[in-house]
Parts: C-alpha cells; sequence; structure tokens
C-alpha cells in the first residue's frame, strides 16, 4: 500500500511538471530509439488502462513498480507516455488489414451469425464477434421465466455485460455492420455494453438483427440514442429461415461506395503521426485536393491558448458557420489559415475536421508550447 501511494503521489508531481514543460516534445529520432529500446515489448489494452489510471490517480489493482511505461524516456510517467502506448496498441491490432468494413456481431443460438457469414461473404468484410465473459446459457434466454438473466437484464436498460476478448480498435473502419438477435423487442444489453466502449462517430453503422417476429426499429432508436454516430444507415431484421440471397438483395438497396472516400486527413507532428476525419463540405474537399498534389507543410503557433493556427499555402473556399469549437478541430480561417483547437473558442469559422480519438491532454501534450511544424498528407 505504501508503494501505492508512492506512486500516485509521485503522479501528481508528474503530471504537474509536464505541464509547465510540455513544450520539450521528443522528435522523431527520439521515437526512433524509443521503438528500438522497446521493440521485444507488447503493451496490451489492460497497460493502458493501468497508466491512465496512475496519471488521473486513482486506485490500481496491481503494483506497477518496473512497469516498462516510461515509453519516451523522461524518468517519468505522463500522458505523452499515455499516447505513445495507445498507439502502439492500435498500430499492433489494425496492422493485419486494411479492410475498411467490420462485420461485428452477438449471436447466441446461431441465427444471428449465419446472417454475419453470409455477409461477411458478399462484402469480404473482417470480422469480429461478441462473446459475453459470462456465456449465456439455455437456462438464462427462456423467456417465459420472469427470472431469468435475459430477462432481468432487458429489464433494466442500466445493465451493462462484460464482454470477453474486447476488440483493442474499430479506428480502421469506415463502416461497421452491427448484428445482433431481438430478446424482448431490443438489442441485448451486451450491445450497448460494446457500443458504449468505442468512438462510432465518424462511422456509417448498419444494424442488422434476427428475430422470430419482432421488428429492428426499436433497437435502432435505441442505439443512436445511445452513443454519437456518424452516419447510423436504416438496418434490416432477418428471420431464422433467411438464406444468402436474402442478404445479398438487402446488401444490394444500400448502395454503399464501394470505392473508398477519400475523407482522411494525416496530421505529423513533433514525431507522432494523427488521423482526422474530413468533413463533408467543399473546403475539406479542396484540401483534399490540394493535397493529391503533394504533403503540405504548415508552420504554426499559438494563439489565445486555444489553438494552433499557421497559413496554408493558397485559398480554400469557406462555408462560414458560427461554431463553438471542441478540442481535436481543424478549422479554416479567413480562407488561407488552418488551425488546430485545443481548447473552446465562438467565432464564424468553417470546420474542415475534427481529429479521431484523442482526448484533450493528449492533444496538448503532442502539440506542446510555442512554434510546431505540421505536415499535412492523405
Amino acid at each position: 500500500m505504501n508503494k501505492l501511494i508512492s506512486l500516485l503521489a509521485s503522479t501528481v508531481i508528474a503530471v504537474s511538471a509536464m505541464m509547465t514543460t510540455s513544450g520539450t516534445i521528443k522528435t522523431s529520432a527520439d521515437a526512433d530509439a524509443l521503438s528500438v529500446a522497446t521493440e521485444k515489448i507488447t503493451y496490451t489494452l489492460h497497460d493502458v488502462r493501468n497508466l491512465q489510471d496512475f496519471i488521473l490517480a486513482k486506485p490500481v489493482e496491481e503494483d506497477l513498480t518496473g512497469k516498462p511505461y516510461d515509453l519516451n524516456g523522461d524518468d517519468r510517467w505522463d500522458v505523452f507516455d499515455l499516447c505513445m502506448m495507445k498507439r502502439e496498441v492500435l498500430k499492433d491490432t489494425n496492422t493485419a488489414s486494411d479492410n475498411d468494413t467490420l462485420v461485428i456481431y452477438f449471436s447466441r443460438t446461431g441465427n444471428t451469425e449465419k446472417i454475419a457469414e453470409y455477409l461477411i461473404e458478399l462484402t469480404n468484410a473482417d470480422s469480429y464477434v461478441i462473446e459475453a465473459a459470462v456465456p449465456y446459457s439455455d437456462a438464462d434466454i427462456e423467456y417465459q421465466n420472469d427470472n431469468c438473466r435475459a430477462n432481468i437484464e432487458q429489464n433494466d436498460k442500466s445493465v451493462r455485460p462484460e464482454i470477453a476478448n474486447p476488440i483493442a480498435s474499430i479506428d480502421n473502419y469506415d463502416t461497421i455492420f452491427l448484428g445482433y438477435p431481438i430478446w424482448w423487442g431490443q438489442e441485448p444489453r451486451i450491445i450497448d455494453t460494446f457500443l458504449e466502449n468505442y468512438d462510432f462517430s465518424d462511422k456509417t453503422v448498419i444494424p442488422f438483427c434476427t428475430s422470430a417476429s419482432s421488428g429492428i426499429a426499436t433497437s435502432e432508436k435505441n442505439i443512436k440514442a445511445l452513443v454519437p454516430i456518424g452516419n447510423q444507415l436504416e438496418g434490416k431484421r432477418f428471420s431464422a429461415s433467411a438464406a444468402k440471397e436474402d442478404v445479398k438483395a438487402w446488401y444490394d438497396t444500400l448502395h454503399l461506395n464501394k470505392e473508398k472516400t477519400d475523407n482522411k486527413l494525416k496530421i505529423s507532428v513533433n514525431g507522432m503521426e494523427l488521423t482526422a476525419t474530413l468533413e463533408n463540405n467543399s473546403s475539406a474537399q479542396a484540401l483534399a485536393a490540394l493535397l493529391k498534389q503533394g504533403n503540405i507543410t504548415v508552420d504554426m503557433s499559438d494563439y489565445g491558448n486555444f489553438e494552433k493556427v499557421g497559413e496554408l499555402p493558397q485559398n480554400l473556399p469557406t462555408n462560414d458557420e458560427k461554431i463553438t469549437t471542441v478540442p481535436g478541430d481543424i478549422i479554416l480561417y479567413q480562407g488561407n489559415k488552418i488551425t488546430i483547437y485545443y481548447a473552446e473558442n465562438t467565432w464564424d469559422f468553417t470546420r474542415l475536421g475534427h481529429i479521431n480519438n484523442i482526448t484533450q491532454e493528449e492533444l496538448k501534450a503532442i502539440l506542446g508550447d510555442g512554434d510546431i511544424t505540421v505536415t499535412l498528407s492523405n
């Protein structure tokens, strides 16, 4: 216990030091040295949670003494280490596939699994099966029994069954098919567990379900209300007897663009690479077109303690509107200035995009204090 108290106390000191010296950011050369030093270390989601809890001075369940969590070699654990660790985990998870479509499903009796497998064949998508940490038995889903596990869970919207072997990240995917059986007119609560643990704000999500008679509409409304979703398309209910031809007929009505949309922006800064999703407007489209001619390097300086701002090589069309920015927003100002916001500001701006899957603290640590040079690419 004394060791843990000492560790937590050192966290406060480390975070305070980081806040006063956040301008000292490691370069790409430092990152290369780090990769050599840690090439035999495999980080997991458990490590990410440990380090995050440590930085936030939350209690941890194990002794962290001696853990290899100082990824940038500055003799302290801070937000920059957490950011680098998260990227190591995501890199290890996502290098196996360049696919942009993922079929995710939960299936207790095999009916939803059959539909999912048809869909995977038709789309050549990657797949992930949601499995309960405590598997559902036959007795657990006896709907005639008011005290069965599924009845109890479905009657309490706050229940979140634990998932076994959760997928580390969905960041590499643009389109996600989400499949489940209908339990008592709704999606199983384990689907809510999954949705609340990932970021769908820039994803196209397409629900599908199986049931004897209940429709999909209520579950679709529940999903839409539960978490921010970039674009939720109308889903489809299938019966247990549905054939592959039925799934194909539905899939063909979706008119999904098989061409990978050019809506991603890469931002290289201080030895780190961030990914942003571009807005669907003429300004972002003009920036994407400009990047097709080559990468753009922008010298940026701090302004107002809420943004980094620099000048683009040419003017872009504007789509100004009154906006209150959030950390991670990429904004076009006066047609030729690009800004990265790490805090709030309200003005007439054009939103170009938003940096994905990063907290305000992580972003501020990466951007640092003072002037920076940013490279934009697609």
